[in-house]
Protein backbone atom coordinates (compact mmCIF):
# COMPACT_ATOMS: atom_id res chain seq x y z
CA UNK A 1 0.00 0.00 0.00
CA UNK A 2 1.63 3.54 -0.96
CA UNK A 3 2.21 6.24 1.73
CA UNK A 4 -0.66 8.06 0.36
CA UNK A 5 -3.11 5.40 0.75
CA UNK A 6 -1.82 4.69 4.34
CA UNK A 7 -2.28 8.52 4.70
CA UNK A 8 -5.30 8.32 3.25
CA UNK A 9 -6.64 5.52 5.43
CA UNK A 10 -5.26 7.53 8.99
CA UNK A 11 -7.28 10.03 8.15
CA UNK A 12 -10.42 8.42 7.70
CA UNK A 13 -10.20 6.43 10.79
CA UNK A 14 -9.38 9.25 12.52
CA UNK A 15 -12.55 11.02 11.55
CA UNK A 16 -14.60 7.54 12.13
CA UNK A 17 -13.18 7.72 15.61
CA UNK A 18 -14.38 11.28 16.59
CA UNK A 19 -17.96 10.62 14.70
CA UNK A 20 -18.47 7.57 17.28
CA UNK A 21 -17.17 9.18 20.03
CA UNK A 22 -19.23 12.44 19.85
CA UNK A 23 -22.63 10.60 18.45
CA UNK A 24 -22.08 8.21 22.01
CA UNK A 25 -21.63 11.24 24.26
CA UNK A 26 -25.00 11.07 25.84
CA UNK A 27 -24.92 7.30 25.99
CA UNK A 28 -24.10 5.22 29.25
CA UNK A 29 -20.77 3.87 29.70
CA UNK A 30 -19.41 1.20 31.99
CA UNK A 31 -16.83 3.31 33.89
CA UNK A 32 -15.34 2.94 37.29
CA UNK A 33 -15.01 6.82 37.63
CA UNK A 34 -18.42 8.87 39.25
CA UNK A 35 -21.53 7.47 40.00
CA UNK A 36 -22.49 4.01 39.34
CA UNK A 37 -26.01 2.73 39.54
CA UNK A 38 -26.81 1.27 43.24
CA UNK A 39 -24.88 4.31 44.27
CA UNK A 40 -26.45 7.43 46.48
CA UNK A 41 -26.91 10.64 44.76
CA UNK A 42 -25.88 12.43 47.75
CA UNK A 43 -22.74 10.24 49.63
CA UNK A 44 -23.45 10.15 53.36
CA UNK A 45 -20.16 11.82 54.24
CA UNK A 46 -21.57 15.02 52.22
CA UNK A 47 -24.52 15.30 54.07
CA UNK A 48 -25.42 15.72 57.42
CA UNK A 49 -29.43 16.54 57.86
CA UNK A 50 -28.60 18.28 61.08
CA UNK A 51 -26.80 20.75 59.30
CA UNK A 52 -29.32 21.62 56.84
CA UNK A 53 -30.55 25.15 57.67
CA UNK A 54 -32.20 26.16 54.49
CA UNK A 55 -33.97 24.70 51.10
CA UNK A 56 -34.12 27.36 48.15
CA UNK A 57 -36.04 25.67 44.96
CA UNK A 58 -36.15 27.79 41.97
CA UNK A 59 -37.23 27.59 38.21
CA UNK A 60 -37.36 29.93 35.18
CA UNK A 61 -40.74 30.80 36.76
CA UNK A 62 -40.66 31.10 40.24
CA UNK A 63 -38.75 30.32 43.45
CA UNK A 64 -39.35 29.39 47.38
CA UNK A 65 -36.74 29.60 50.20
CA UNK A 66 -37.50 27.51 53.20
CA UNK A 67 -35.23 28.08 56.65
CA UNK A 68 -35.25 26.30 59.83
CA UNK A 69 -34.45 28.60 62.71
CA UNK A 70 -34.68 26.84 66.59
CA UNK A 71 -36.10 24.06 65.10
CA UNK A 72 -38.58 25.41 63.35
CA UNK A 73 -39.34 25.67 59.40
CA UNK A 74 -40.60 28.57 57.65
CA UNK A 75 -41.12 30.11 54.42
CA UNK A 76 -38.76 32.78 54.21
CA UNK A 77 -40.74 34.43 50.89
CA UNK A 78 -44.22 34.41 53.02
CA UNK A 79 -42.96 36.54 55.84
CA UNK A 80 -41.86 33.47 57.81
CA UNK A 81 -44.73 32.26 57.77
CA UNK A 82 -45.32 28.46 59.05
CA UNK A 83 -44.17 25.76 56.61
CA UNK A 84 -45.54 21.98 56.20
CA UNK A 85 -43.48 19.99 58.60
CA UNK A 86 -44.65 16.53 57.76
CA UNK A 87 -43.66 18.02 53.38
CA UNK A 88 -39.93 18.78 54.24
CA UNK A 89 -39.52 15.88 55.98
CA UNK A 90 -40.40 13.75 53.52
CA UNK A 91 -38.66 15.34 51.02
CA UNK A 92 -35.12 15.73 52.72
CA UNK A 93 -35.35 11.83 53.48
CA UNK A 94 -36.45 11.32 49.70
CA UNK A 95 -33.05 13.21 48.68
CA UNK A 96 -31.04 11.54 51.11
CA UNK A 97 -31.99 7.83 49.83
CA UNK A 98 -31.84 8.84 46.59
CA UNK A 99 -29.98 6.42 44.29
CA UNK A 100 -28.97 6.26 41.13
CA UNK A 101 -30.81 3.97 38.76
CA UNK A 102 -28.56 4.84 35.64
CA UNK A 103 -25.66 6.81 34.38
CA UNK A 104 -25.17 8.91 31.15
CA UNK A 105 -21.74 10.29 30.03
CA UNK A 106 -23.17 13.87 29.57
CA UNK A 107 -20.94 17.10 28.97
CA UNK A 108 -22.88 20.67 29.38
CA UNK A 109 -23.55 20.88 26.17
CA UNK A 110 -26.26 18.16 25.52
CA UNK A 111 -28.31 19.62 29.32
CA UNK A 112 -30.94 21.25 27.13
CA UNK A 113 -31.64 17.14 25.79
CA UNK A 114 -32.39 16.33 29.28
CA UNK A 115 -34.24 19.56 30.26
CA UNK A 116 -31.11 19.87 33.02
CA UNK A 117 -29.63 23.37 32.22
CA UNK A 118 -30.25 26.03 35.05
CA UNK A 119 -33.59 28.02 35.83
CA UNK A 120 -31.61 31.20 34.19
CA UNK A 121 -30.82 28.81 30.67
CA UNK A 122 -33.26 26.12 30.60
CA UNK A 123 -35.96 24.11 32.23
CA UNK A 124 -34.08 22.70 35.23
CA UNK A 125 -35.88 22.76 38.97
CA UNK A 126 -32.86 23.59 41.21
CA UNK A 127 -32.46 22.75 44.52
CA UNK A 128 -29.98 24.07 47.06
CA UNK A 129 -29.53 22.71 50.49
CA UNK A 130 -28.26 25.20 52.79
CA UNK A 131 -25.76 24.98 55.48
CA UNK A 132 -25.92 27.89 58.42
CA UNK A 133 -26.01 31.63 56.94
CA UNK A 134 -23.95 30.30 53.68
CA UNK A 135 -24.51 31.45 50.69
CA UNK A 136 -22.97 28.63 49.35
CA UNK A 137 -25.16 25.37 48.98
CA UNK A 138 -24.37 22.61 50.58
CA UNK A 139 -25.24 20.61 48.00
CA UNK A 140 -26.92 21.78 44.75
CA UNK A 141 -29.46 19.26 42.54
CA UNK A 142 -30.63 20.30 38.82
CA UNK A 143 -33.89 17.94 38.72
CA UNK A 144 -34.42 17.65 34.62
CA UNK A 145 -37.14 16.04 32.08
CA UNK A 146 -39.06 12.44 32.97
CA UNK A 147 -37.55 9.56 32.64
CA UNK A 148 -39.92 7.61 30.52
CA UNK A 149 -38.71 3.84 29.83
CA UNK A 150 -36.70 1.27 32.00
CA UNK A 151 -33.30 1.28 33.62
CA UNK A 152 -29.92 -1.11 32.39
CA UNK A 153 -28.21 -0.77 35.61
CA UNK A 154 -30.83 -1.22 38.03
CA UNK A 155 -32.91 -4.22 37.74
CA UNK A 156 -35.09 -3.19 34.55
CA UNK A 157 -36.90 -0.63 36.38
CA UNK A 158 -38.92 1.89 35.40
CA UNK A 159 -42.83 2.52 33.80
CA UNK A 160 -42.80 6.47 34.11
CA UNK A 161 -41.58 7.50 37.08
CA UNK A 162 -37.76 8.45 36.72
CA UNK A 163 -36.37 11.86 36.14
CA UNK A 164 -32.74 13.17 35.09
CA UNK A 165 -31.17 14.90 37.41
CA UNK A 166 -27.53 16.36 38.11
CA UNK A 167 -25.61 16.90 40.57
CA UNK A 168 -24.14 20.81 40.36
CA UNK A 169 -20.16 20.60 40.84
CA UNK A 170 -20.33 17.32 38.49
CA UNK A 171 -20.02 18.18 34.96
CA UNK A 172 -19.86 14.42 33.51
CA UNK A 173 -22.80 13.22 34.61
CA UNK A 174 -26.57 12.55 34.14
CA UNK A 175 -28.37 10.33 36.47
CA UNK A 176 -31.19 8.52 36.26
CA UNK A 177 -33.66 8.30 39.25
CA UNK A 178 -36.50 6.32 39.95
CA UNK A 179 -38.37 8.46 42.04
CA UNK A 180 -41.08 11.08 40.09
CA UNK A 181 -39.84 13.87 42.89
CA UNK A 182 -43.27 15.26 42.39
CA UNK A 183 -43.06 17.14 45.90
CA UNK A 184 -40.13 18.94 45.09
CA UNK A 185 -41.78 22.20 43.45
CA UNK A 186 -41.54 26.22 43.58
CA UNK A 187 -44.22 27.42 44.26
CA UNK A 188 -44.34 28.91 47.55
CA UNK A 189 -47.94 28.09 48.08
CA UNK A 190 -47.39 24.47 47.99
CA UNK A 191 -45.13 24.90 51.20
CA UNK A 192 -47.37 26.44 53.38
CA UNK A 193 -48.52 24.95 56.65
CA UNK A 194 -52.61 24.62 55.47
CA UNK A 195 -54.97 23.97 58.64
CA UNK A 196 -54.47 27.41 60.54
CA UNK A 197 -58.05 26.81 61.66
CA UNK A 198 -61.36 25.30 61.73
CA UNK A 199 -64.46 26.17 63.44
CA UNK A 200 -66.27 23.40 64.93
CA UNK A 201 -70.04 23.50 66.64
CA UNK A 202 -70.85 27.17 65.37
CA UNK A 203 -73.65 28.71 67.21
CA UNK A 204 -74.08 32.49 66.67
CA UNK A 205 -72.92 34.39 63.58
CA UNK A 206 -72.97 37.83 62.51
CA UNK A 207 -72.79 39.16 59.54
CA UNK A 208 -72.07 43.01 58.39
CA UNK A 209 -71.60 44.38 55.22
CA UNK A 210 -69.52 47.69 54.65
CA UNK A 211 -72.43 49.56 54.27
CA UNK A 212 -73.65 48.54 58.16
CA UNK A 213 -76.34 45.68 57.15
CA UNK A 214 -76.04 43.48 59.46
CA UNK A 215 -77.50 39.53 59.79
CA UNK A 216 -77.80 37.89 63.12
CA UNK A 217 -78.00 33.82 62.42
CA UNK A 218 -79.06 32.08 65.81
CA UNK A 219 -78.74 28.35 67.13
CA UNK A 220 -80.13 27.45 69.99
CA UNK A 221 -78.67 23.73 70.80
CA UNK A 222 -76.01 22.21 69.30
CA UNK A 223 -76.52 20.51 66.18
CA UNK A 224 -80.09 21.93 65.60
CA UNK A 225 -80.68 24.33 62.15
CA UNK A 226 -80.21 28.02 62.46
CA UNK A 227 -82.59 30.62 62.46
CA UNK A 228 -82.10 34.36 61.31
CA UNK A 229 -83.35 37.54 63.03
CA UNK A 230 -86.40 39.14 61.69
CA UNK A 231 -87.12 36.04 58.82
CA UNK A 232 -91.30 37.15 58.43
CA UNK A 233 -93.78 34.15 59.11
CA UNK A 234 -94.25 33.59 55.28
CA UNK A 235 -90.36 33.71 54.47
CA UNK A 236 -87.76 30.53 55.01
CA UNK A 237 -83.74 30.69 54.67
CA UNK A 238 -82.99 30.07 51.63
CA UNK A 239 -80.26 27.26 52.28
CA UNK A 240 -78.53 26.92 49.09
CA UNK A 241 -76.59 30.41 50.31
CA UNK A 242 -77.03 29.82 53.61
CA UNK A 243 -75.66 26.83 54.40
CA UNK A 244 -71.92 27.57 54.52
CA UNK A 245 -72.83 31.06 56.21
CA UNK A 246 -74.31 29.56 59.71
CA UNK A 247 -71.27 26.57 59.69
CA UNK A 248 -68.78 28.56 57.66
CA UNK A 249 -64.88 27.48 57.81
CA UNK A 250 -64.99 23.71 58.93
CA UNK A 251 -62.35 22.67 57.01
CA UNK A 252 -60.33 25.89 56.21
CA UNK A 253 -58.53 26.00 52.75
CA UNK A 254 -56.66 28.87 51.01
CA UNK A 255 -54.66 29.59 47.51
CA UNK A 256 -52.22 31.16 49.54
CA UNK A 257 -50.80 33.80 52.06
CA UNK A 258 -50.53 37.34 50.54
CA UNK A 259 -47.36 40.05 51.97
CA UNK A 260 -45.54 42.86 50.79
CA UNK A 261 -47.28 45.49 48.25
CA UNK A 262 -50.20 42.86 47.32
CA UNK A 263 -51.61 42.50 51.24
CA UNK A 264 -52.36 46.22 51.37
CA UNK A 265 -56.04 46.82 52.14
CA UNK A 266 -56.85 48.70 49.02
CA UNK A 267 -55.58 45.85 46.74
CA UNK A 268 -57.63 43.47 48.90
CA UNK A 269 -60.70 44.74 49.65
CA UNK A 270 -59.98 44.61 53.49
CA UNK A 271 -60.98 48.77 53.34
CA UNK A 272 -64.29 47.97 52.56
CA UNK A 273 -64.95 44.35 54.05
CA UNK A 274 -67.24 42.48 55.51
CA UNK A 275 -67.22 41.58 59.01
CA UNK A 276 -68.34 38.01 60.45
CA UNK A 277 -68.17 37.02 64.44
CA UNK A 278 -68.77 33.57 65.25
CA UNK A 279 -69.31 32.01 68.36
CA UNK A 280 -68.76 28.22 69.39
CA UNK A 281 -70.50 26.17 71.77
CA UNK A 282 -66.79 25.73 73.43
CA UNK A 283 -66.65 28.86 74.07
CA UNK A 284 -64.13 30.00 70.82
CA UNK A 285 -64.98 33.47 69.11
CA UNK A 286 -63.64 34.00 65.92
CA UNK A 287 -63.29 37.40 64.42
CA UNK A 288 -63.02 37.20 60.63
CA UNK A 289 -62.42 40.04 58.18
CA UNK A 290 -63.34 39.49 54.56
CA UNK A 291 -62.35 41.43 51.50
CA UNK A 292 -63.17 40.76 47.88
CA UNK A 293 -60.76 41.88 45.10
CA UNK A 294 -60.02 41.85 41.46
CA UNK A 295 -62.94 40.14 39.20
CA UNK A 296 -66.50 39.46 39.30
CA UNK A 297 -68.71 36.01 39.26
CA UNK A 298 -70.83 36.45 36.45
CA UNK A 299 -73.89 33.56 36.45
CA UNK A 300 -74.36 34.25 33.18
CA UNK A 301 -75.31 31.92 30.04
CA UNK A 302 -75.28 34.79 27.65
CA UNK A 303 -71.95 35.77 29.08
CA UNK A 304 -70.20 32.59 29.67
CA UNK A 305 -67.45 33.09 27.48
CA UNK A 306 -66.43 36.14 29.60
CA UNK A 307 -66.88 34.35 32.50
CA UNK A 308 -64.33 35.81 35.70
CA UNK A 309 -64.02 34.83 38.67
CA UNK A 310 -63.52 37.32 41.63
CA UNK A 311 -60.53 36.91 44.29
CA UNK A 312 -61.22 36.52 47.96
CA UNK A 313 -59.18 37.29 51.16
CA UNK A 314 -59.13 36.32 54.36
CA UNK A 315 -58.20 37.62 58.15
CA UNK A 316 -58.95 36.18 61.11
CA UNK A 317 -58.35 36.82 64.98
CA UNK A 318 -59.81 34.21 67.91
CA UNK A 319 -60.27 34.33 71.70
CA UNK A 320 -62.16 31.73 74.18
CA UNK A 321 -63.52 31.44 77.09
CA UNK A 322 -64.39 28.03 77.70
CA UNK A 323 -67.40 26.76 79.59
CA UNK A 324 -66.97 25.55 83.11
CA UNK A 325 -67.40 21.94 84.59
CA UNK A 326 -71.46 20.79 85.19
CA UNK A 327 -72.00 17.75 86.20
CA UNK A 328 -74.68 15.76 84.34
CA UNK A 329 -77.05 13.94 86.32
CA UNK A 330 -76.71 10.00 86.65
CA UNK A 331 -79.57 7.59 85.84
CA UNK A 332 -79.62 5.17 89.18
CA UNK A 333 -79.33 1.52 88.40
CA UNK A 334 -81.86 -0.95 90.33
CA UNK A 335 -79.84 -2.04 93.34
CA UNK A 336 -79.09 1.62 94.45
CA UNK A 337 -83.11 2.20 95.21
CA UNK A 338 -83.83 0.69 98.34
CA UNK A 339 -87.96 -0.04 98.61
CA UNK A 340 -89.70 1.30 101.43
CA UNK A 341 -90.14 -2.13 103.33
CA UNK A 342 -86.27 -2.87 103.21
CA UNK A 343 -84.41 -3.55 106.40
CA UNK A 344 -82.01 -0.30 107.50
CA UNK A 345 -78.82 -2.54 106.61
CA UNK A 346 -80.29 -2.83 103.14
CA UNK A 347 -80.78 1.31 103.30
CA UNK A 348 -77.31 1.77 104.08
CA UNK A 349 -76.12 -0.34 101.29
CA UNK A 350 -78.15 0.55 98.73
CA UNK A 351 -76.80 4.07 99.68
CA UNK A 352 -73.36 3.58 100.22
CA UNK A 353 -73.70 1.96 96.42
CA UNK A 354 -75.10 5.17 95.01
CA UNK A 355 -72.42 7.57 96.98
CA UNK A 356 -69.75 5.17 95.70
CA UNK A 357 -71.10 4.90 92.02
CA UNK A 358 -72.02 9.34 91.81
CA UNK A 359 -67.94 9.30 93.12
CA UNK A 360 -66.90 7.24 90.68
CA UNK A 361 -69.40 9.17 87.58
CA UNK A 362 -67.97 12.35 89.15
CA UNK A 363 -64.65 11.79 88.54
CA UNK A 364 -64.83 10.26 84.72
CA UNK A 365 -67.05 13.44 84.01
CA UNK A 366 -64.49 15.38 85.43
CA UNK A 367 -61.30 13.30 83.22
CA UNK A 368 -63.29 14.09 80.74
CA UNK A 369 -63.58 17.65 80.69
CA UNK A 370 -59.96 18.09 81.39
CA UNK A 371 -59.19 16.46 78.55
CA UNK A 372 -61.40 18.62 76.42
CA UNK A 373 -60.43 21.53 78.71
CA UNK A 374 -56.79 21.02 77.51
CA UNK A 375 -57.36 20.30 73.37
CA UNK A 376 -59.37 23.76 73.49
CA UNK A 377 -56.10 25.32 74.41
CA UNK A 378 -53.96 23.67 72.30
CA UNK A 379 -56.01 24.19 69.49
CA UNK A 380 -56.43 27.99 70.51
CA UNK A 381 -52.86 28.35 71.10
CA UNK A 382 -52.09 27.11 67.58
CA UNK A 383 -54.96 29.15 65.81
CA UNK A 384 -53.33 32.31 67.50
CA UNK A 385 -50.25 31.73 66.01
CA UNK A 386 -51.83 32.16 62.82
CA UNK A 387 -53.80 34.95 63.39
CA UNK A 388 -53.13 38.16 61.51
CA UNK A 389 -52.66 36.49 58.28
CA UNK A 390 -54.16 37.75 55.16
CA UNK A 391 -54.91 34.72 52.92
CA UNK A 392 -56.33 34.32 49.37
CA UNK A 393 -59.59 31.80 49.41
CA UNK A 394 -61.45 30.40 47.06
CA UNK A 395 -64.28 32.03 46.13
CA UNK A 396 -67.09 29.34 47.09
CA UNK A 397 -65.49 29.70 50.84
CA UNK A 398 -66.46 33.44 50.69
CA UNK A 399 -68.90 34.86 48.64
CA UNK A 400 -72.15 33.55 50.00
CA UNK A 401 -70.93 36.33 53.10
CA UNK A 402 -71.57 39.26 50.11
CA UNK A 403 -74.86 38.67 49.57
CA UNK A 404 -78.02 40.39 50.03
CA UNK A 405 -80.94 39.82 51.87
CA UNK A 406 -82.77 38.40 49.03
CA UNK A 407 -80.63 36.04 48.53
CA UNK A 408 -80.70 34.64 51.55
CA UNK A 409 -84.23 34.62 52.31
CA UNK A 410 -86.93 33.12 50.41
CA UNK A 411 -90.68 32.92 50.66
CA UNK A 412 -92.34 29.55 51.78
CA UNK A 413 -93.10 27.00 49.38
CA UNK A 414 -96.86 26.15 50.49
CA UNK A 415 -98.11 23.05 49.22
CA UNK A 416 -101.57 23.04 47.25
CA UNK A 417 -104.32 20.18 48.00
CA UNK A 418 -106.97 19.90 45.62
CA UNK A 419 -110.77 19.50 47.51
CA UNK A 420 -112.44 16.15 46.23
CA UNK A 421 -116.66 16.72 47.04
CA UNK A 422 -118.21 13.94 48.02
CA UNK A 423 -121.99 13.29 47.34
CA UNK A 424 -124.35 12.00 50.05
CA UNK A 425 -123.12 7.90 49.24
CA UNK A 426 -119.30 8.77 50.08
CA UNK A 427 -118.17 8.14 46.37
CA UNK A 428 -116.16 11.53 44.36
CA UNK A 429 -118.79 13.20 42.71
CA UNK A 430 -118.92 12.91 38.74
CA UNK A 431 -120.47 11.70 35.47
CA UNK A 432 -119.59 8.10 35.92
CA UNK A 433 -121.27 5.93 37.98
CA UNK A 434 -119.77 3.44 40.53
CA UNK A 435 -120.67 0.41 42.99
CA UNK A 436 -119.52 1.00 45.94
CA UNK A 437 -117.15 -1.88 47.49
CA UNK A 438 -117.21 -3.20 43.72
CA UNK A 439 -113.42 -3.22 42.49
CA UNK A 440 -113.62 -1.32 39.27
CA UNK A 441 -116.96 -0.25 39.95
CA UNK A 442 -117.68 2.00 36.93
CA UNK A 443 -120.09 1.01 34.96
CA UNK A 444 -119.89 2.02 31.51
CA UNK A 445 -122.87 3.63 29.82
CA UNK A 446 -124.79 4.07 32.73
CA UNK A 447 -126.23 7.40 34.25
CA UNK A 448 -125.81 8.37 37.40
CA UNK A 449 -128.73 8.48 39.69
CA UNK A 450 -129.91 10.48 42.24
CA UNK A 451 -130.61 8.92 45.24
CA UNK A 452 -134.22 8.95 46.83
CA UNK A 453 -134.15 10.29 50.12
CA UNK A 454 -136.74 7.65 51.37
Amino acid sequence: MKMKQLIVLGVVLVALFAFYSNSNKTKKVVSNDGLKAGDLIIAPEDLNVNDISGLKITDSDDFVHLVREEGAWTVANRDNYKADFSKISRVLKKLIDLKVAEQLRVGPKNYSRFDLNSPAEGKAIKVDLLKGGEKQPLIELLIGKAFRGATVDFGQQGGGNGKYLRLGDNEEQVFIVEDSLYDIESTSSGWLEKSPFSIDKPKDVSVTHSDEVKFNFIRTEEGSDATLEGVGEEEELNTSNTSSIVSPFANFSFKDVIVGEKAKPENTGLDKPVQVVVSTFDGFTYKITLGKGEGENIDSAAQEASLTTATYYLSYTVEAEFPEFELQPREPQDDEIAKDDASEEDKNKAAKLKESRDKEDKEKQQKEYDERKDSWKEKLDKEKGFAGTIYEVDSWSAEKFFMKREDLVKKKEIEEKGEVEENPLGTPSGNNSSIPGLPGGLIPGISPQTPNSE
